[in-house]
């Protein structure tokens, strides 16, 4: 079987994130205006930061796709129908899109730009895709999470004319393909609008005041009523999907396009995912086996604890796929970014954590090389060396034993202290 045209979509949370992600592997990038995406909050795009992000995208030969996908109140149908034509003529690859009455108006005010449908949409079954394909010409499915392999292999057979595309690595919400009523609940922060708060990722604690819990982080000390049956409580913590190892079983099922979440999540999450899929897809390509070094690249990151989410499981078994830890920290972390090469042994590079002379760390290259560095000095502007920089504090020179072959892009890798 062929495997030739395979997709690695990566989000773009902002132009760095995107840059990041392309240079490190990804095929693909997806973003949204705050008023219309799911992501209204740590967002950078507005009209002309989306028009540069696509042009650059599409420059390296790469696809964008515009994320509009709230359930829109009849407040937002006015703006909505005032912007789309300006978001059209950014010519992105295609919407990503979830409310019908949206792809409506999208379908009669912007007829050109492919839509595809959002996992926000809860696609299940066979005749829902045929629905969407036939009834608003939508090209491409983004499927449920909730899908199994076999389930996502029989919507293929049956609809064959439509390309799917299904997530494969990254937070699960607590809730039904992202439909979440939670931080509406507990944060009064709607979640289908943009702003969710993440109250599902949040420490809990018993009180004495049976069946409620209290958000130890809340100064309100608002509590909340739970019920709890034999299997536990479930408004807990997902662990991440990753889907890494499983590539080739997701492909056959004829899924063309592995997406990854995480528009929130750092510069360095954008770059090592994006390194570690790319190497898998491209072993993929190639007829190779799996390589479970892809995998403990990923083990590296900070992450949950990770599993297959619903793909060999039924929804109902949920409880392995939960835990009461918020996260797992790995061995090592994210240094530094280069943003410039001055020469073999100098480099202008974004500080973020600590760096003194003599540390020793690991340099990560988008062209997928990497070795082992040792500081020599870091400066300042004014070229004044410094004892140490830490986080936050801006850009310094730093000069090291082995920025030959380095490029922009490249990350600095250091060791838990």
């Amino acid at each position: 079987m062929s495997f030739n045209k395979l997709e690695l979509l990566m989000p773009a949370g902002s132009p760095v994130k995107m840059k990041l992600a392309l240079a490190y592997g990804a095929d693909a990038v997806y973003l949204g205006p705050p008023l219309f995406s799911l992501r209204a909050r740590e967002n950078e795009f507005d009209l002309e930061t989306m028009a540069e992000t696509i042009r650059y995208t599409q420059q390296k030969q790469k696809k964008v796709y515009m994320a509009l996908n709230i359930f829109a109140r009849n407040r937002k149908l006015s703006p909505f129908r005032n912007e789309i034509s300006k978001y059209a003529n950014l010519k992105p690859d295609a919407f990503i899109m979830s409310d019908p009455g949206l792809i409506a108006i999208t379908r009669e005010l912007a007829p050109e730009i492919p839509i595809h449908l959002s996992v926000q949409a809860n696609c299940m079954n066979w005749q829902a895709v045929k629905f969407w394909r036939e009834t608003l010409n939508v090209e491409r499915v983004i499927l449920s999470r909730e899908l199994s392999i076999a389930e996502i292999s029989e919507i293929k057979q049956r609809v064959p004319d439509v390309e799917l595309e299904a997530f494969v690595h990254g937070s699960i919400c607590i809730a039904y393909s992202g439909r979440c009523l939670l931080s509406s609940y507990m944060g009064r922060r709607d979640a289908n609008q943009g702003v969710c708060d993440n109250s599902c990722r949040e420490k809990y604690k018993l009180t004495e005041k049976q069946h409620f819990i209290e958000r130890t982080d809340d100064n309100s000390a608002s509590q909340f009523q739970i019920e709890e049956d034999a299997e536990g409580t479930y408004i807990l913590n997902a662990k991440d999907l990753c889907m890494i190892a499983h590539l080739q079983q997701l492909a056959e099922a004829g899924v063309i396009s592995f997406k990854v979440e995480g528009r929130t999540k750092s510069e360095f999450y954008a770059a090592m995912v994006a390194r570690a899929y790319r190497g898998a897809l491209d072993d993929l390509t190639a007829n190779k086996p799996f390589n479970p070094y892809w995998q403990n690249e990923l083990n590296k990151l900070t992450n949950r604890g990770y599993h297959t989410g619903f793909m060999f499981e039924n929804p109902n078994h949920q409880g392995q796929n939960y835990q009461s830890s918020t996260t797992y920290n790995p061995d090592y972390k994210f240094v530094g970014l280069v943003k410039k090469i001055i020469n073999s042994q100098q480099a202008l590079v974004e500080i973020k954590n600590k760096v003194y002379p003599g540390q020793s760390m690991g340099l990560i290259c988008p062209d997928g090389s990497s070795q082992r560095i040792q500081i020599l000095k870091v400066t300042d502007s004014k070229g004044e060396e410094r004892n140490e920089v830490h986080s936050g504090s801006g850009e310094f020179h730093v000069y090291a034993d082995g920025f030959s072959g380095a490029q922009e892009g490249s990350l600095l890798v250091g060791d838990n202290d």
